[in-house]
């Protein structure tokens, strides 16, 4: 008799397991702007959105940083042509602090990521692990990672030695800087108790064009009469409306709803990059342009798949610039296992 009902409550509860079993994973795709451009920013604008996110119970956020990894091969290949990720502000900061750490830490790249993977295994964190994972953090190229965790650290006294107290300091200077790392992402990720904000971008379509085409700049130059005024179309005047209500109102709710509106994605396309398939560059360098910002889209959904892997059947937050956005949902909607979801 009690095998029978405990069949019974197994048929009973069967559509319900399934249903747990075989959910999707869910994407968002927010689009932002540049926050560190605006003049007037203040991180207290985004209250409401980081509001709004907060209610989606994102359990993973992406943000538009290159990995560790990328970043210390594309140093390892010595080429000039990439210097302007290696020794720009796309990577240079991070390999000059990893650097640094890893020396005066005695760790090696290998050592710090293996550590970082035991320490996000564990439940709970006392505050030395924080510390620890935050160093770790650091030696692999992740400062963002590294001021969440710092974050964490309630006791500031932890910090004894002069190095601890120079790291301190840069990371609380990355903390109170205004752009959507640490005013968005970082903010958003404390309030979900998350132990790491994920790189997933990939840098190398500038590099690549300038080093397969050098007379892009002159073609560019060349027909420069097609680019003049795409900064006064309708929809970067209502950006920058927006921008200005935004400030005035000290709220970016509106703003970052235009952001993500099909509207925004269609008239950003047509007026950034469908151009560069009408421009009949002799060359080909403006095909080449266009066909590399699809490369660079194609890497960074390869990278989201690659944390959507680690993170099956979870929500999943991606905050990239609002000219990637149409193009990642283009890509992640034709995948069977992911809903792309969408900020309303």
């Amino acid at each position: 008799m009690k095998k029978l009902i405990t069949a019974i409550f197994l048929i009973y509860l069967l559509p319900f397991i399934v249903e747990a079993q075989t959910g999707k994973s869910q994407v968002l795709i927010l689009g932002t702007t540049h926050l560190e451009q605006i003049s007037g920013f203040e991180a207290s604008m985004l209250n409401n959105v980081i509001k709004k996110l907060d209610s989606f119970n994102f359990e993973a956020i992406g943000i538009e940083k290159m990995s560790g990894e990328l970043l210390n091969d594309i140093q390892s290949r010595k080429d000039s042509a990439f210097d302007g990720i290696t020794k720009g502000g796309f990577g240079a900061q991070y390999l000059n602090l990893a650097d640094t750490v890893r020396i005066t830490q005695k760790i090696t790249f290998q050592q710090a990521q293996k550590s970082i993977n035991t320490l996000l295994k564990q439940e709970s964190l006392s505050l030395e692990k924080h510390k620890e994972l935050l160093f770790n953090f650091l030696a692999v190229t992740d400062i963002p990672s590294a001021a969440l965790q710092y974050l964490y650290i309630n006791n500031k006294s932890l910090f004894t030695t002069e190095f601890e107290k120079y790291i301190a300091e840069i990371l609380e200077k990355k903390i109170s800087s205004k752009n959507e790392y640490y005013s968005l992402a970082l903010q958003l990720a404390k309030r979900k108790n998350l132990n790491q904000l994920e790189p997933i971008d990939n840098f190398q379509d500038e590099s690549l064009l300038f080093k397969y085409y050098p007379e892009f700049i002159d073609d560019y130059s060349a027909n420069s009469e097609m680019f003049t005024g795409i900064s006064q179309l309708p929809i970067f005047q209502k950006t920058s409306q927006l921008i200005q209500q935004g400030i005035e109102a000290n709220d970016f709710s509106d703003l970052y709803h235009f952001l993500n509106s099909d509207e925004y994605i269609s008239e950003d396309y047509n007026a950034q990059w469908a151009i560069w398939l009408r421009s009949n560059f002799p060359s080909g360098s403006d095909r080449a342009r266009y066909y590399l910002w699809e490369m660079r889209n194609l890497q960074i959904a390869a990278n989201i798949m690659n944390l959507v892997a680690r993170n099956p059947q979870k929500k999943i937050l991606i905050i990239i610039g609002a000219s990637h956005k149409g193009f990642l949902e283009k890509y992640l909607t034709q995948i069977e296992d992911i809903e792309v979801l969408k900020y309303e």
